[in-house]
């Protein structure tokens, strides 16, 4: 008789973005960087920002932060940010 196994698989089409704010500690995962933490309202930077044009408005600001697709792994500091 076989048994069923316990794991439980999905499919995952995207990449997930899982990011700890640095004031609450509060675990974020998300397809898209976050702009602000949920819990407590911090505001981030999105990935890489100093690499990047930087914003002369609140518009160009929210298209900096791109969904999990669009980031690559020299955009993440390893060991803060990690793509699943």
């Amino acid at each position: 008789m076989k048994m069923k196994s316990d794991i439980i698989t999905r499919k995952v089409t995207e990449k997930i973005l899982i990011k700890k704010c640095h004031c609450c500690g509060h675990i974020l995962e998300t397809a898209k960087e976050a702009s602000k933490c949920p819990s407590c309202k911090k505001s981030f930077l999105p990935a890489n920002y100093f690499g990047k044009v930087h914003a002369k408005n609140s518009t160009d600001f929210k298209n900096l932060f791109l969904s999990s697709d669009e980031l690559h792994e020299e955009d993440l500091i390893k060991g803060i940010n990690v793509l699943w």
